[in-house]
């Protein structure tokens, strides 16, 4: 083989493998979006625009588009605590309002190809961005729990009493709040009354904790003297 049918083989692998990369978008119907649509559609969602992230069994990279950055409901608040207590074996304050950072499997918020695999050192250093904000949010009389799908491999000390990143063993956090997974995981504030704000998408839990103040929530749950 001669050099330029050497070149000319590398450039069809390279197309090739551009092709294989090509992103196909999804919006919040399910449907493809041609490409001249794309930026309509980006625009039409405008700040309220979410996505998820993944590849499919053709190694496509696809592209899911979604409104759905707020959610809310109400949910049986002692159940979600018990679980959480059993999760963590420690027990919570009775009442307390429950902050939580929920990890989706495959996420490729930060990772082209996530493995699903935390390692200790990966543990670490993704610790050395979130103490600080765990400390600003416990400092509000906030829980703040870092929960990962069942499916992610988290290789921690689970017994340690300062671990607060902990696997969602039996999904029922994935079965019941997080239904739906979104690139950069998802946030969920659990007031004792069981009112529930979930917010999707990137964000930061010292940012999502300024959602309680009364002035804040109120235009999420209206007050019930006001229905």
């Amino acid at each position: 083989m001669n050099l330029k049918q050497i070149i000319f083989l590398a450039l069809i692998i390279s197309f090739n493998f551009s092709m294989s990369q090509k992103r196909i978008y999804i919006d919040e119907y399910g449907d493809t979006l041609p490409k001249s649509q794309i930026k309509t559609k980006k625009k039409e969602l405008g700040k309220s625009l979410i996505s998820w992230r993944y590849f499919g069994d053709d190694n496509k990279e696809y592209v899911k588009l979604s409104n759905k950055i707020y959610l809310k409901g109400i949910f049986n608040y002692q159940m979600i605590k018990t679980e959480i207590e059993n999760i963590t074996n420690s027990k919570l304050n009775d009442s307390i309002t429950i902050l939580i950072k929920y990890f989706h499997k495959d996420d490729l918020c930060t990772d082209e190809r996530k493995d699903n695999i935390w390692s200790e050192d990966e543990i670490n250093r993704r610790k050395l961005f979130s103490d600080p904000i765990k400390k600003a949010v416990n400092s509000k009389g906030v829980y703040f729990i870092a929960l990962f799908q069942s499916e992610i491999e988290l290789n921690n000390n689970s017994e340690n009493k300062d671990e607060y990143f902990f696997s969602d063993e039996n999904s029922f956090f994935k079965e019941n709040i997080f239904l739906d997974p979104f690139t950069c995981g998802s946030y969920a504030a659990i007031k004792s009354n069981g009112e529930t704000l979930i917010r999707n998408g990137e964000y930061r839990a010292d940012w999502f904790v300024n959602h309680l103040k009364d002035e804040n929530w109120s235009l999420f749950f209206k007050d019930k003297k006001e229905d």
